[in-house]
């Protein structure tokens, strides 16, 4: 669960005026658990960071969690229906769960730091 909570936490990372950047305590946590998956711990390691977090955003009044069936944050519809060959973006780390369409302009993974890495999927 927690490789889907930190491709949760990433994709929120990118929004503007999400609770996860934009409210001081709760950015503390999330830079707190990016910097130490920047530094190789893995995120099982990380599930009281974790939850810490998803109560933070709780305490908060922000209903939207880390989780995927509370988080605003959506996986990309269609993934894996029958197409031969399909492209996505994934962690660039290899640390976290989230996947996003390929576009024109790069898709900035802000735990790594670097452009997520364009994973190609075969049935």
């Amino acid at each position: 669960m927690t490789a889907d909570q930190l491709g949760v936490l990433c994709g929120r990372l990118t929004l503007d005026g999400d609770a996860v950047r934009v409210t001081p305590e709760i950015r503390a946590l999330a830079e707190s658990i990016v910097e130490r998956v920047r530094a190789g711990v893995p995120p099982d390691e990380l599930a009281d960071d974790f939850d810490d977090l998803e109560d933070a955003l709780l305490r908060a009044g922000h209903a939207a969690g880390l989780g995927p069936v509370r988080s605003p944050y959506e996986g990309w519809p269609g993934a894996g229906d029958g197409h031969r060959e399909l492209e996505v973006h994934t962690c660039p780390g290899g640390t976290c769960a989230r996947v996003e369409v390929p576009g024109a302009r790069p898709v900035p993974c802000p735990v790594h730091r670097r452009p997520m890495a364009l994973t190609r999927l075969r049935p």
